[in-house]
């Protein structure tokens, strides 16, 4: 199995698209719906040790994303995040706070525990309205991604090291929604938006999640 922080660890700061990727999106000249003048991010917050981690499927896109991947300090940003060991960011500046503030906000006080939450997405490309579910299987970047899930990250959350959380998409993860596996690897039922639905099992990822920040 390909190391998934080694190898986001090969592209350069100012890179567009991790090498692995170019041939495939050579080949697409263009017919997909990624903005490849953003800087990829296949995760961010310290993914190698945190006890909660949300899985999605590809970054969204606000227009912080292109000034971020020309500015020093934004290609910066992104190669701290790539580490696996950055905290999660909290800076109103940084694109995709609100989003943040959104979706975590199920966590309680999550800016406290920053060093302890991470995301991690299927698609490293940034995209405003995803449906290139095909190119995704294409790209060696998202393999690496879900071997490395597959391998590490949910034998680890099924035996209660972690808790990770399926928001999106969970048939493409080799979940299924509505599912709990193990001690605490869930996939619940979820809007397009990335929100739990309400119900029981709602009630028991938040207990789980708030109880492993707590104990960090």
């Amino acid at each position: 199995m390909i190391d998934l922080f080694e190898f986001w660890g090969r592209i350069k700061p100012s890179a567009t698209i991790h090498p692995s990727d170019k041939p495939v999106f050579d080949r697409l000249r263009g017919q997909h719906g990624f903005n490849l003048n953003c800087l990829p991010k296949p995760y961010s917050g310290p993914l190698k040790t945190a006890r909660v981690v949300l899985l999605y499927l590809s970054p969204g896109f606000s227009p912080q994303d292109l000034k971020d991947a020309k500015s020093k300090a934004g290609q910066r940003h992104y190669v701290e995040q790539r580490s696996g060991e950055a905290d999660l960011p909290v800076d109103s500046t940084m694109a995709g706070h609100s989003w943040r503030m959104s979706r975590l906000a199920f966590l309680g006080e999550w800016q406290n525990y920053r060093e302890q939450i991470a995301v991690l997405d299927i698609g490293a490309y940034h995209s405003k309205n995803f449906t290139d579910h095909d190119v995704l299987a294409s790209l060696p970047s998202s393999r690496v991604t879900l071997d490395w899930a597959q391998q590490t990250l949910f034998p680890e959350a099924e035996a209660g090291k972690r808790v990770v959380i399926c928001m999106r998409a969970a048939k493409y993860w080799g979940l299924r929604a509505g599912q709990t596996y193990g001690k605490s690897l869930f996939a619940p039922d979820t809007g397009r938006s990335g929100h739990m639905n309400s119900g029981i099992q709602r009630e028991q990822i938040i207990r789980a999640a708030r109880r492993a920040l707590a104990e960090s």
